[in-house]
C-alpha cells in the first residue's frame, strides 16, 4: 500500500499522532534541530552503549543519531530523546518502570514528557506497521505532515492517468491555513485515499475519509466499508496553492 493510503489520528491530550504512511525521512526532514541524545526503548543490545543508571541503550551525537534513525535495517525503532546526559542519573526507579512500560505496551502511564529528560518526542514503531509519536509541540508535527503529503503527491504524480508523464510538478509546502484545516479533522482520524486521487483541470484532488472502524493497514477494504467522505485535499498546480474542501 506504499503511497496509496495515508492515515493519521490525533489524540489531543498528549499530542499523540497515530499514523500509517509517515516515513522516518518525513520525520527527520522536519527537524529544526536533530536531538543530541536518544534513550532507546527497544530491547537492550549488550554490544551497544548502555546507560548504567537506567539500563537502556543510549545514542549520543547528532551524526550517530541520524545514522540510527535513517538505517532501514533497524526495525521497530522505539526511543525518547533527552537533553542532558547528567539528568539520566536523576531518573527514579518508578520513572524507569514507566519508560519500560512505554516501550513494551506502546502507551504512556502518565505524561510521556519528562521534566528531567526535557524530551520533545516519544517515537514508537508498532508491530502492525503503524507509528505512534508523541510531540511536545504540535507545530513540529505540522512540518512532518507537510513533508508527508507533498511526498505522497510527488510519488503518485497524477501522471499515469493524465498523460503528462514528462511534466514534473513541484509542490510547495502546505500553508498554515491548510495545515490547520487538516488538523481539525485529525481528532477523529483521517484517511487520505490516493487510490481515488484524480485531476480536474489544474486541480489535483485526493479524497479524505473518516473511518467508522479502527484502521487496519493490511485490510483496507474492510476499513473502508463504512467510511464517511469528509471532503478533499486539493492542490492547484497553476497557482501552487493547497486547499481543504469539506462536504456540504
Amino acid at each position: 500500500m506504499s503511497e496509496s493510503y495515508l492515515y493519521i489520528h490525533l489524540e489531543t491530550v498528549t499530542n499523540m499522532i497515530l499514523s500509517y504512511g509517515i516515513s522516518m525521512n518525513d520525520f527527520v526532514d522536519a527537524f529544526k534541530q536533530v536531538p543530541e541524545h536518544l534513550l532507546l526503548l527497544s530491547d537492550v543490545d549488550e554490544n551497544e552503549m548502555i546507560d548504567p543508571h537506567t539500563g537502556f541503550n543510549v545514542i549520543s551525537g547528532r551524526e550517530d543519531i541520524l545514522r540510527y534513525l535513517l538505517n532501514p535495517k533497524i526495525s521497530r525503532k522505539k526511543w525518547i530523546d533527552y537533553k542532558h546526559t547528567l539528568y539520566l542519573d536523576e531518573i527514579t526507579p518508578f520513572e524507569v518502570s514507566e519508560l519500560l512500560y512505554l516501550g513494551h505496551a506502546y502507551t504512556h502511564l502518565s505524561s510521556p514528557f519528562y521534566y528531567k529528560l526535557a524530551n520533545q518526542y516519544v517515537y514508537l514503531e508498532l508491530p502492525n506497521e503503524m507509528t505512534k509519536v508523541y510531540y511536545r509541540h504540535l507545530e513540529d508535527f505540522h512540518r512532518v505532515l507537510s513533508n508527508t503529503i507533498t511526498r505522497y503527491f510527488e510519488a503518485h504524480n497524477f501522471q499515469a492517468n493524465f498523460l503528462f508523464k514528462r511534466h514534473v510538478i513541484h509542490y510547495v509546502n502546505l500553508d498554515n491555513q491548510t495545515l490547520n484545516a487538516i488538523h481539525e479533522l485529525l481528532v477523529d482520524g483521517v484517511l487520505f485515499d490516493f487510490t481515488a486521487a484524480f485531476r480536474q483541470d489544474d486541480q489535483l484532488i485526493v479524497p479524505l475519509f473518516q473511518l467508522k472502524h479502527r484502521f487496519v493497514p493490511n485490510d483496507i477494504a474492510w476499513s473502508m466499508t463504512s467510511a464517511e467522505k469528509l471532503g478533499t485535499l486539493e492542490y492547484n498546480r497553476e497557482v501552487q496553492q493547497w486547499a481543504v474542501k469539506l462536504q456540504a
